[in-house]
């Protein structure tokens, strides 16, 4: 068991006993309750795209299972961690079938709608794939992306070359899936173009590779990407056990109030009484810091502006903006040497504000989103506060 898995059981203990005690309140109860659930089922990927563009070779090599294939009829299936192989089929008149083992083709030429697989395979734990199958058109898979978009954590889509056809049909898709999104092209006359301007986080190709080469940088990616994603959950976790007076202080996590605070509180970060500055100031720092201040300036005028003007959207897309605009900040913050050797206060009280915002987004509502505003506004005082100094 790792440092991190460890961390995250003592959190699991700790959450489960909070809540079992019931001295919460109804919105910190399901905070608890959210994040409880958060933190023990395992990691969702969806894999998405057009019929043939190579999503049951993706499943086997992030799962190891090869699906038997049935002529014509591709369900819809989903793979998790399992003590034995079993397969719940799903029937077109609402029916459930179930079978030991992996689906055969009797099983599929059943046509069922839905296949729910379980499986030993280790690289399962902690993970569960669902590979959405549609048929070759914009509506069944807008349709596809909208049911699935509540269920996964992680969209990866699959192309031959990502035409723009598939570019119109994902941009109609569900704010929540561009949140972590791959794009995996498999064809070898692929286009260029650039993942972020259509929302993916990175791409990747396995044009000229073969065999489990095709597949290694994507699959060390999602391992990453589960490990940071996870960690972030457990400090969101950890703040709030803090937030409610249930976490003695840690040396790697926010020093706990003289007070338990309420969860309806305006959300706030540790401030120091005075910024530390060095008494030598590189210029390189004060150039950096300049442009970090610019960047949050200009991300919490945009985002003021959108809560205040009627553009901004609804709740949760705005509390998930915020987050990611404090995860980019901790990741300038923590990967710049000049800063983090002059103000060395300054990378922890960011990597706060993003665990504390990573917090309001689980709990959502309109009174978190002012929180988040809050925080965004407090973090540009406290670095204009250090560029004056």
């Amino acid at each position: 068991m790792t440092d991190q898995d460890m961390l995250r059981s003592e959190t699991l203990k700790g959450l489960a006993t909070l809540q079992q005690h019931g001295k919460l309140a109804a919105r910190a109860g399901a905070t608890c309750a959210s994040l409880l659930e958060k933190l023990d089922r395992p990691v969702r990927i969806g894999l998405f795209g057009l019929p043939g563009a190579g999503k049951r070779r993706v499943l086997h090599a992030l799962t190891g299972l090869t699906v038997a294939d049935h002529p014509g009829w591709a369900p819809t299936l989903e793979i998790t961690y399992g003590p034995v192989p079993a397969t719940t089929a799903m029937m077109v008149d609402g029916g459930r079938l179930e079978a030991s083992g992996l689906p055969d083709p009797a099983l599929l030429a059943q046509q069922p709608v839905f296949l729910q697989v379980t499986s030993p395979d280790k690289a399962l734990v902690g993970r569960c794939v669902l590979l959405v199958s549609t048929e070759a058109n914009a509506e069944d898979l807008q349709a596809a992306l909208t049911w699935a978009a509540p269920r996964i954590d992680i969209a990866l889509w699959c192309t031959v070359d990502w035409s723009e056809a598939e570019r119109q049909v994902w941009h109609t898709a569900p704010d929540s899936l561009r949140n972590h999104a791959i794009l995996f092209v498999t064809g070898k006359g692929q286009r260029r173009s650039d993942p972020a301007a259509d929302g993916f986080e990175t791409r990747f190709s396995s044009a000229g590779q073969s065999g489990a080469e095709s597949f290694s940088e994507l699959a060390t990616y999602l391992d990453r990407t589960i490990k940071d994603a996870c960690l972030h959950d457990i400090h969101a976790a950890q703040m709030f056990l803090q937030r409610n007076g249930a976490l003695s202080a840690r040396p790697s996590l926010p020093a706990p109030p003289s007070q338990a605070d309420e969860v309806t509180q305006t959300a706030t970060i540790p401030r120091p009484a005075s910024p530390a500055v060095a008494p030598q100031v590189p210029p390189e720092a004060i150039a950096e810091l300049a442009r970090l201040f610019q960047a949050v300036r200009t991300s919490a005028q945009d985002m003021l502006r959108r809560l205040y003007d009627g553009t901004a959207g609804n709740t949760d897309t705005l509390l998930m903006q915020f987050e990611q605009i404090f995860e980019a900040l901790a990741d300038r913050v923590t990967g710049d040497v000049a800063l983090q050797e002059t103000w060395p206060d300054l990378a922890t009280q960011v990597t706060q504000a993003h665990d504390l915002a990573l917090l309001l987004r689980i709990e959502g509502g309109a009174e978190q989103l002012g929180d988040a505003a809050h925080l965004l506004v407090q973090v540009r005082h406290d670095i204009q506060e250090r560029l004056a100094a």
